[in-house]
């Protein structure tokens, strides 16, 4: 008749191999076949759902035991923990598309990757009804749905009822096929890093309305040494078993020197004291019962009571070993599998009944390489030989000092392991981000900064590319006051008395424009500005500067910065080919401006973006741009030049081509004074790249004709005419505040 129990408390692989020792012991003292029940807790129940599927191998030879151990051992060693989480960030995509689509996504919870290893290392595919009937197998799990004890065996689910007059009792619920690695599952899944597991009716086998689902976690929130079975077992079966051996691998609580602690330290700290309140009280409980006997991973064996002990301070390191589910070192398994293995015959040695048998003698038993280092150490910790000086250390205080760094979770190996795929992703993208990246950034840094340089050296020099300059940095507009304009009945014409015109540039800036782009088209401002660099001749009594512009818009806004020459503006309504055209007229009195040096007139032209489209073709442009372009139609209108000379009448070929079918934003133009005469040169774009290539091309040119002075093909013919300032790509056409003549434009 089977009178012996066993429990086997939880606490990860550590209390795992701390089991495998002391079932191993039980083996070799004859007394495991007398083992009828067996409750087991999260690391335990990794221990008991194996050594129960697998009773004649872990009852058989040495070698069919050797056999059996390495499965699990192998298990230990296969990094589960930190395999899940290098996976975790993988599968979060396909969790949070899971998520938003209400997909179920229980497969790629961590739970799901811990049931997958459990099936493929340990039990496979087997199911609860599979279970030996002896030893019967009872693993407890924590109903996070009631808050209750839940016991899984070969009957199938008992949970416990919650009723203060029933607290004894429990609900059973006919279920058997529930897979044991997910029942194994809920049972070890450690919260925090674990979720709960739902077990639903149709994963236990039972009907529709004996079982609704409900969330299981680690049995050892509730019971974490697996007595309270036991309890209910004697319970039900009048006081058998008589004897309970309890496997207890908990971790002793440890005490702190410092006691500040962080908002999450602080609540993992609490629950360690509360899982330690716990763990006494079931200690206090069942302690002083007949027939509850524990072996405490804490306890120390000493060398006069079994001379095969481990040394003393190995013995004393083991209880400090990681409660972890990640990869184990051939020295962890060897102490913990041995001192279990001591501790369980120290506890034999002391139960002294009949129904355990003799005490086996003989060497402890490790089962991995490495055996000889522990075996060889004397279990007193007697000193090397050798003077205190010379003598080299004791190999027992490196074993020790190694099972002390064991205590410490491993965060490196958490993050990389060479064997595991996924470590070589996030190498690769470690690789990305803390290196490529970096030097990507220096680099661009590097030539953003060199870039900088040159475009400020040139900047110094060129006034055009300082505006564009300043119209990124700052607000273009900012501190201009408005020009008031004036209706007139009729408008003068284009006058330049006593003004040298040195310079002329401008910029269209798009910015605050949505030009065709779906129902925002037209919606914004565009706003123009234009500058005008002149020098005073000596001796001018009345300098003034008079042009006229051909913007036909009512609703139009002229600005000018403070500190230069005043401008008025007017507006007056003229008849071009039969039709009424608004036109404006700017006035900048120069009396004020110093002779002889150049001064600079700048001004701006806002309007709606809406309304600029209506004057003008459609610029190729599909959102809204920072700086899009220098200006191919200023605010100002046409100002006459100098006459040129016959150097430079060769260089008016470029005013002469076709006129683009489309308008182009991508180019400046520039009146610039040197020499003999002014000369016309053109800018090149500043970023053509952000134009489609269809849009950029033009129509090939017309065929150009040889210039002859006075032809309307230069720009210098007639001050009073129109000349278009255009790229070797052709013309451009006009913009609101394009060049007008006296006659209306072209």
């Amino acid at each position: 008749m089977n009178t012996i129990a066993l429990a086997l408390s939880g606490g990860g692989f550590r209390a795992t191999l701390h089991h495998l020792g002391v079932v191993r012991y039980l083996r070799d003292a004859g007394i495991l076949r007398s083992v009828g029940d067996i409750a087991a807790v999260s690391g335990g129940s990794i221990l008991a759902a194996h050594l129960a599927l697998n009773w004649s191998r872990y009852c058989g030879s040495d070698e069919d035991f050797a056999a059996a151990a390495a499965e699990v051992i192998r298990f230990v060693q296969f990094d589960v923990r930190n395999r899940i989480v290098r996976r975790l960030p993988l599968l979060f995509p396909f969790r949070l598309a899971a998520r938003l689509t209400g997909l179920p996504a229980g497969r790629l919870a961590p739970n799901a990757l811990l049931e997958r290893y459990y099936r493929n290392f340990l039990y496979g595919d087997r199911r609860l009804f599979e279970l030996p009937a002896s030893p019967a197998v009872h693993i407890l799990a924590t109903n996070v749905s009631d808050g209750v004890l839940a016991v899984f065996n070969r009957d199938g689910l008992h949970v416990q009822s919650r009723d203060p007059d029933h607290a004894g009792t429990f609900r059973h619920v006919p279920g058997w096929t529930a897979p044991i690695a997910k029942v194994v599952g809920a049972s070890s899944a450690f919260p925090g890093f674990f979720p709960p597991v739902e077990i639903t009716a149709a994963d236990i086998g039972a009907r529709d309305g004996q079982f609704s689902t409900e969330s299981f976690t680690d049995g050892g929130v509730y019971d974490n040494l697996g007595i309270r079975a036991i309890r209910w077992l004697k319970d039900a079966r009048a006081g058998t078993p008589a004897i309970v051996l309890v496997s207890d691998a908990g971790k002793p609580f440890q005490i702190l020197d410092d006691a500040s602690l962080g908002f999450i330290a602080q609540s993992i700290r609490a629950t360690d004291i509360l899982w330690d309140r716990v763990w006494q009280l079931e200690r206090e409980n069942f302690g002083e019962r007949d027939g509850f006997h524990f072996i405490p991973i804490t306890r120390v064996v000493g060398g006069d009571e079994d001379p095969h002990a481990l040394p003393r301070v190995v013995q004393a390191e083991v209880g400090s070993i990681r409660t972890d589910l990640d990869r184990f070192t051939d020295l962890e398994i060897n102490a913990l599998v041995g001192h279990g293995y001591e501790v369980a015959r120290s506890v034999h040695r002391r139960l002294a009944d009949p129904a355990t048998g003799p005490v086996h003698e003989g060497p402890v038993w490790l089962p991995q390489p490495g055996a000889a280092a522990l075996r060889g150490a004397p279990a007193d910790g007697s000193p090397a030989a050798g003077t205190a000086r010379q003598a080299a250390t004791n190999p027992v205080a490196r074993i020790a000092a190694d099972l002390r760094r064991s205590g410490r979770r491993r965060t490196v190996s958490a993050l990389f392991a060479p064997g595991d795929w996924p470590s070589w992703v996030f190498l690769a993208l470690g690789l990305v981000a803390f290196v490529v990246l970096p030097l990507r950034f220096w680099h661009l840094n590097h030539r953003a900064r060199m870039l900088t340089g040159v475009i400020d050296s040139i900047a110094k020099g060129d006034p055009d590319i300082r505006l564009v300059l300043d119209l990124v940095e700052n607000d273009p507009l900012d501190g201009w006051r408005p020009i008031a304009i004036t209706p007139a009945e009729t408008l003068r014409p284009n006058a330049v008395d006593g003004v040298e015109i040195l310079a002329r540039s401008g910029v269209v800036d798009l910015r605050r424009a949505w030009v065709g782009v779906g129902a925002r088209d037209g919606l914004g401002t565009v706003q123009i500005r234009d500058r005008l660099t002149v020098r005073v001749a000596e001796g001018a009594a009345h300098p003034v500067i008079r042009l006229r512009s051909t913007n036909a818009l009512d609703e139009i806004e002229y600005r000018q910065p403070a500190g230069q020459p005043p401008i008025t503006a007017r507006r007056g309504v003229e008849e071009v080919d039969g039709r009424p055209v608004t036109r404006y007229e700017l006035t900048c009195d120069l009396s004020g401006a110093p002779r002889g040096v150049p001064v600079a007139i700048e001004v701006a032209l806002r309007a709606d973006a809406a309304g600029a489209d209506a004057v003008h073709r459609r610029p190729p442009l599909r959102h809204p741009h920072d700086v899009d372009a220098v200006s191919r139609g200023p605010p100002l209108p046409h100002l006459p030049p100098a006459a040129p000379s016959a150097r430079t009448r060769g260089r008016c070929r470029a005013a002469r081509g076709a006129v683009h079918d489309r308008p182009s934003l991508w180019h400046a133009h520039r009146l610039v004074d040197r020499q003999a005469g002014a000369r016309h040169r053109l800018r090149m774009p500043l970023d053509r790249r952000l134009t489609p290539p269809a849009r950029r091309a033009s129509p090939a040119p017309a065929p150009r004709r040889p210039w002859t002075p006075g032809s309307a093909h230069c720009p210098w013919t007639k001050p009073s005419e129109a000349s278009v300032h255009s790229s070797d790509r052709g013309k451009r056409r006009g913009f609101p505040g394009s060049p007008s003549a006296a006659s209306g434009g072209r």
